[in-house]
């Protein structure tokens, strides 16, 4: 893939995106970085995103895991969708307590891409994971 083709992560950042951008008053504003080849980020969940009481919702959590596969697959130099995703829910994810993502690609084809993700508490404690296949779009800045 050229690098005039390659997503302009920067931009996405910028954009309205529910899980990373800046400009959506709602959204999450993720702050997702490439150490290495695994994408690590961190998100304290507050009021607004629990689901029981005192308990971050269950589609928080997804989203955080989905976000770090794209990203993923984005510093890859990848534009890819979602196809298909499993997730395992292990613990609860207290509000006010950080939560500690990532994520990292684990085979690629011309067509398809899996990635992995987790979610921990500060001390290690999982709280769920994720195996995701990308469908590859080849469609630049989709994410």
């Amino acid at each position: 893939m050229s690098k005039e083709s390659r997503p302009d992560i920067e931009s996405l950042a910028d954009s309205c995106c529910f899980a990373c951008g800046r400009n959506n008053p709602i959204g999450l504003k993720l702050r997702l970085a490439n150490v290495g080849s695994v994408v690590r980020g961190e998100f304290v969940p507050q009021d607004l995103h629990q689901g029981w009481p005192g308990v971050t919702h269950g589609g928080i959590l997804y989203t955080l895991l989905d976000e770090a596969g794209a990203y993923a697959v984005l510093h890859a130099g990848l534009n890819c969708i979602t196809a298909r995703s499993q997730v395992r829910f292990v613990g609860k994810a207290p509000l006010y307590e950080p939560i500690q993502i990532s994520a990292t690609v684990l085979r690629k084809t011309s067509r398809l891409v899996e990635t992995e993700a987790s979610l921990c508490l500060k001390d290690g404690t999982i709280i769920a994971k994720s195996a995701t296949t990308w469908w590859v779009t080849g469609e630049p800045g989709l994410a």
